[in-house]
């Protein structure tokens, strides 16, 4: 979603509150319009914590359409451990080595773009006293989200992957994409897409095809299907043992888990189970609780609003939902197993409506 032409480069107004994305000037001109008008120095490009492949896909190719397109020096930096499998494989397979946000000078810069995420989003940090260029995102906007300066925001919920959206300024600015920015936007499409088997539009279909002729297919081959550690299949059987099937729904609460990033693996691997209309995954890790919802037809993100209300952060995208929700630092442990007990309830009680099932029994039946 993009900012109305006007005499002053920015306005204060929630994020999403600008006009739609159809209007006669391309993204791209918009963008560079401001960039023109925004004084010259390194540009901070952003994700949320622990990017995902379409927030990789997203950063790669931003950095390269403020390099060749404007003309900028634009400096990637991330947060926290990236620990799943394909994502670590992608890191990996494409020699990616970003900034350290803890480390970098804030004052070094002159602006930052955000991508894959928000302003307001509890797993994004926006750096203070740096000025928002721009914020590119495909998830629902929250209803709470803060009243920010930012000069070009592009929010399109629409549209399956953020990686597309950046391929499309990419397009539009004229630039032929190399190897390495092809590939990485390809695997944002490809993740958060699952191969275009949901939630897409014309848009990440031309992408899709577009980034991966020229993408390098070993590296595809290879970060799809990575090597697993020993690690990975301690925590699948304890998921195994742990998850329960009501109905329709896999509850999987794990307690405290050794990875993060297994919960949202565990939430796409039990939605492939035979008559599982959405699974939800949670489990501690470091002072957080993380949760992943995944759907087979409802949409995602109003459900995991219904059943973490209050108490943490979420987004989604179609049938794909996450949220955190940071746990007491005096008793983290009775703190988890309240959380878990009031999300067990909530789960239930939708899942009654649905299903007809008994919520007084929250027993569930095991499914290893």
């Amino acid at each position: 979603m993009e900012e109305r032409e006007q005499d002053s480069p920015a306005e204060k107004s929630p994020i999403g509150n600008q006009e739609s994305h159809e209007q006669a000037e391309s993204g791209w001109d918009q963008l560079r319009r401001v960039l023109e008008s925004h004084p010259q120095g390194k540009v901070l490009v952003l994700s949320h914590r622990s990017p995902d492949p379409d927030a990789l896909g997203a950063l790669l190719g931003v950095r390269f359409l403020l390099s060749e397109g404007a003309g900028r020096t634009a400096v990637i930096a991330t947060r926290g451990r990236i620990q799943r499998a394909e994502n670590v494989a992608m890191v990996r397979e494409l020699g990616l080595n970003f900034a350290d946000y803890e480390q970098i000078e804030l004052d070094d810069f002159v602006g930052c773009v955000l991508v894959d995420t928000q302003p307001g989003f509890g797993h994004t940090e926006v750096p203070p006293g740096v000025p928002i260029i721009a914020v590119f995102d495909h998830h629902e906007r929250k209803d709470d989200s803060p009243s920010v300066e930012i000069l070009h925001a592009d929010i399109r919920p629409e549209v399956g992957a953020t990686s597309s959206m950046v391929f499309e300024y990419i397009q539009s600015a004229g630039l032929e994409l190399d190897t390495l920015t092809a590939t990485s936007l390809f695997c944002g499409i490809r993740f958060d897409t699952a191969d275009l088997a949901h939630a897409t539009g014309p848009l990440d279909e031309e992408a899709y095809y577009e980034t991966m002729r020229r993408a390098d297919k070993a590296q595809l081959a290879r970060i799809k299907n990575p090597a697993l550690p020993a690690d990975y299949y301690r925590e699948l059987a304890r998921a195994l043992k742990g998850a329960k099937r009501h109905g329709s729904m896999i509850l999987g609460l794990l307690g405290v888990v050794s990875n993060p990033e297994m919960i949202a693996e565990m939430a796409d691997f039990f939605l492939r189970m035979e008559n599982c209309q959405w699974a939800l995954v949670g489990g501690g890790f470091e002072g957080r609780y993380y949760v992943s919802l995944r759907t087979q037809h409802m949409p995602a993100y109003p459900l995991l609003a219904r059943i973490l209300r209050e108490d943490g952060s979420f987004g989604g995208h179609g049938r794909i939902a996450g949220g955190q929700v940071s746990l007491d630092p005096e008793s983290p442990d009775d703190d988890r197993r309240r959380l878990e007990r009031r999300l067990r309830a909530r789960s239930l009680h939708i899942l009654e409506s649905v299903d007809g099932i008994d919520v007084d029994d929250q027993s569930g039946s095991p499914i290893a």
